[in-house]
């Protein structure tokens, strides 16, 4: 027993060490550091030896043992030759630790990446191939030396959300890249790059204006990837910097400051004390969410934590004469005659100008060179500029500026719209615009108007005022009443010419379908040819403006106002005795069941819906009585008024509905052809239908079921263009026949 147990100890003893040995091999396996794994990247480029220089500006920057563990990183590293040339480019004979710090944080980006990679925008759904050309570099700014809005001297920190400050961020630079995938992708070739940097050769592997060595990229350490570069990387400066320290932009910089605050902020106050030892209130810098973006802020939008990788911010910033320029020739323009003199007074009494003014030249999304003339800017405008307006071209921190010896002629300016935004004159219509939404159509470049007016002094005639007091409602008045008078002054145009206001006569479709007359040099409505006093029949033009990009301005001191009459009030002033040329057709309506003698409607028709109304002459009413259509005498045509036959009375309630189109007006203005319904309806419900076959200025005609051809009467003494409640009334020259 005794010579058994030590020989069975020894056994199992055996198998214990066997088993442990076989357990640590495979842990070793599993968790321990692969053979092929390269050294961390310090000790890589310690090995290399020819990056003396940028390992002394780890040193220097304190971040030695960071770039010597754990961890993953992408470093961008100089070589000594680089080094060499910055020093001789920048006059330097050392670099300090300051100048180190920024060197080595701006030339590190997180997570360690390989060249196939960083083309690839790491989203919150994964990797999208071929879309990212940035990456978050290491390097932020801190406290820095500022002036608040009264000028006073103040520590503030650059905001880093658009409108807000964000605690925990700290507003990291971007590095900006230009690699072949992501540049074939969104077709852009060298010409982008060397717009920016034109003594550089492009080949698609360039970082900033360094160059990833052939070969030298993608080199494996412990804790990222090594890419070795060609020239030394310095942290740019952001939209708001740049702006800021070049003189050519004081004017811009003075009108961006006028939507900055500086909100004070404890946690940083007390972080720069920690830090530096110094007691100080340290107050963030924002910019008004009324601009596009916040030059200052290095995040993007942040719809996506990442979204900086794939898209940025871009500007256009005037130069102070470009500004000047554009300020003498349109800013001010009109607001000289209020005794306005300079940008800074107009900000004082028009600041949503200045607003529009500075989004011009903003753009929220980033500006290619090649891209520039289709890309819209912050107010949705396609620039009128080209690149041979930039003269200067930087690609910054947080977005692309370029710097502009002319202003962008903004829409918002250059329109239809832009005369009535303009001129103090046509506050409240500006502001009634507004309110109603019907600005967007007016200041679209591809959509041509014309617009007529109304000032403020008619505005307030007619009982309507701008109080900016009452928000949910600033516009007082009856506002029914003035949204279908605004929509009377707006007239499309389409691709017709603009008319000759002046010296010619036609007739024109409004935006909300009602119809105004121009004749020789004075405009009238529904409205105001029902006025007692012929004064006041039409309005005389005082001046016509060609100058807008989308149509023409029309100016006058009256409003087009709508008539409150009903249609049949309209034809009874034609109608009345047996010499008016509605007579006959209007002594068969007046005597109808479809009509009110009181107020003049017509059943059938609905207030707030468009109509035309053909009348045939009185001989074409006799006419249709000898054809039987009508009630009277079939032999010698006199018409019987008043029927009292049921079938007689139907016969004239047919006849007028057949000569009401239903929910359109048609005029002779050459746009509307084809089949239209008419208020007449069979007995399955279906209506009848009238044909224009032709439509031109000076003809307009017509076919009816029968396929008889019938010919409004357009010349001087003819009434037809008369202008009704929504409703246009013509002669024609024949009666229309119906038939089920």
């Amino acid at each position: 027993m005794s010579k058994i147990l030590p020989k069975f100890l020894i056994v199992t003893l055996t198998f214990i060490v066997f088993l442990s040995s076989c357990r640590k091999k495979e842990f070793d396996e599993f968790y321990g550091r692969p053979e092929n794994l390269g050294d961390p990247i310090y000790q890589q480029l310690q090995a290399k030896g020819n990056f003396s220089r940028f390992l002394e500006c780890i040193d220097k920057a304190g971040y030695k043992e960071t770039l010597s563990t754990a961890g993953s990183w992408t470093v961008f590293a100089p070589t000594d030759d680089a080094f060499k040339t910055y020093l001789q480019e920048n006059s330097l004979t050392e670099i300090t630790a300051d100048l180190a710090s920024k060197i080595v944080r701006y030339s590190m980006i997180y997570d360690g990446e390989k060249t196939e990679k960083l083309s690839d925008f790491f989203s919150n759904r994964g990797f999208i191939k071929n879309t990212a050309f940035r990456r978050r570099s290491v390097y932020y700014d801190f406290v820095y030396d500022d002036k608040d809005n009264n000028g006073n001297p103040i520590k503030a920190i650059a905001t880093n959300r658009n409108g807000i400050y964000f605690a925990g961020d700290f507003n990291n630079k971007s590095v900006t890249y230009f690699l072949a995938p992501f540049m074939a992708f969104s077709g852009l070739t060298a010409a982008d790059y060397n717009f920016f940097y034109p003594n550089i050769v492009y080949n698609g592997a360039n970082i900033g204006p360094a160059h990833i060595v052939s070969n030298q990229q993608n080199i494996i350490a412990e804790n990222g990837i090594i890419h070795v570069i060609d020239r030394v990387l310095t942290p740019p400066l952001s939209i708001d910097q740049h702006i800021n320290t070049k003189a050519e932009y004081s004017s811009f910089k003075g009108l961006l400051d006028k939507f900055v605050t500086f909100g004070l902020n404890a946690d940083i106050s007390h972080r720069y004390e920690v830090l530096t030892g110094k007691a100080a209130n340290v107050y963030v810098k924002s910019y008004s969410t009324l601009l596009s973006f916040s030059p200052n802020n290095e995040n993007y939008l942040k719809a996506d934590a990442n979204d900086a990788q794939s898209g940025s911010y871009s500007i256009i910033a005037p130069t102070n004469s470009a500004i000047d320029t554009y300020a003498k020739d349109v800013l001010l323009k009109y607001w000289r005659k209020r005794g306005v003199r300079n940008l800074n007074e107009l900000y004082v009494v028009a600041p949503d100008i200045i607003r529009d003014y500075i989004n011009a030249h903003m753009y929220n999304v980033t500006v290619w060179p090649t891209k520039l003339a289709t890309v819209q800017n912050a107010l949705g405008d396609v620039t009128k500029l080209t690149t041979a307006d930039l003269i200067d071209k930087q690609i910054l921190s947080n977005g692309f500026l370029y710097g502009s010896n002319k202003s962008q002629d903004a829409s918002v300016f250059s329109s239809v719209y832009g005369n009535i935004n303009l001129d103090p004159d046509y506050s409240i219509m500006k502001q009634a615009l507004l309110y109603f939404n019907l600005t967007i159509q007016l200041k679209t470049p591809s959509l041509r108007y014309l617009v007529v007016p109304i000032p403020d002094a008619t505005m307030r005639k007619m009982g309507f005022t701008y109080e900016p007091f009452f928000v949910s409602q600033p516009i007082r008045g009856d506002l029914v009443t003035l949204r279908r008078i605004l929509q009377t002054h707006i007239i499309p145009l389409g691709n017709r010419a603009i008319p000759n206001i002046t010296s010619g006569a036609g007739i024109l479709e409004a935006s909300n379908g009602e119809y105004i007359k121009y004749d020789r040099g004075r405009l009238l409505s529904a409205g105001t040819q029902d006025s007692t006093l012929v004064a006041k029949q039409t309005i005389p033009v005082d001046s016509i403006s060609t100058t807008p990009t989308n149509g023409a301005v029309v100016y006058g001191k009256e409003a087009l106002t709508f008539t409150a009459l009903n249609i049949g009030k309209h034809i009874e002033k034609y109608g009345t005795v047996a010499s008016d040329p509605y007579y006959n057709f209007f002594q068969f309506l007046s005597n109808n069941v479809l009509y009110n003698k009181t107020t003049g409607a017509i059943t059938g028709t609905t207030d707030g819906i468009n109509y035309t109304i053909f009348i045939p002459t009185n001989a074409a009413i006799v006419s249709a009585v000898r054809a039987g259509l009508l009630p009277g005498n079939v032999t010698t045509g006199v018409p019987n008024f008043i029927p009292t036959d049921g079938l007689d009375v139907s016969k004239v309630s047919n006849f007028i509905q057949y000569h009401i189109l239903n929910k359109t007006t048609v005029v002779s203005d050459g746009q509307k052809m084809g089949e239209f319904e008419t208020l007449l309806k069979g007995s399955s419900g279906d209506a009848a239908k009238i044909n224009v076959v032709m439509n031109t200025t000076t003809t307009l005609q017509l076919r009816d079921v029968t396929n008889a051809t019938v010919n409004v009467l357009l010349g001087a003494n003819d009434r037809s263009n008369v202008l009704s409640n929504r409703t246009v009334i013509h002669q024609i020259n024949s009666y229309l026949k119906y038939q089920f």
